[in-house]
């Protein structure tokens, strides 16, 4: 029975790096999704923007800030045309109704905030999921960034 606990303990551990995540998607956690209802109810794209400055100008990014920057870089992809299918209803309406070559041309921005989150040196995020299984949510980075150079 203690190796069983033991798996499960260990199944959990593995399936998100801190607690408020439950997988390594973009929108797999609970302070990207918060910015989701920040981001659906702005009036304009400045959010998208204000998104990806923590993680651009911060000396340390805090994981939360990385989070949220990762979920503006899907914005932003999805802006290009290259939506993720997990991008929430919600933020393809908001983006509908937004100047959408206004968030496209944020991609450098993006890749370049995406670098930094994946940096460990300066990333909390990226040192949590370095706790747990890093290889699947660089996956998810790595092809998120794709998406943002097509």
């Amino acid at each position: 029975m203690k190796r069983i606990a033991t798996a499960v303990l260990s199944l959990c551990l593995s399936l998100s790096a801190w607690a408020g995540a439950w997988g390594e998607g973009s929108f797999d956690n609970d302070d990207a999704l918060d910015w989701v209802e920040v981001c659906a109810q702005a009036a304009g794209p400045e959010v998208v923007s204000e998104a990806l400055q923590s993680a651009l100008k911060s000396e340390m990014i805090e994981a939360p800030d990385g989070s949220v920057a990762v979920a503006a870089a899907e914005v932003i992809a999805a802006a290009r045309g290259k939506a993720s299918p997990a991008l929430p209803a919600q933020l393809q309406a908001w983006l509908d109704k937004q100047p959408k070559e206004k968030i496209a041309a944020l991609a450098p921005q993006a890749s370049e905030a995406l670098e930094r989150v994946k940096d460990p040196t300066v990333s909390e995020l990226r040192q949590l999921w370095s706790e747990g299984k890093a290889s699947p949510w660089l996956a998810r980075i790595a092809e998120l960034e794709a998406r943002l150079r097509r």
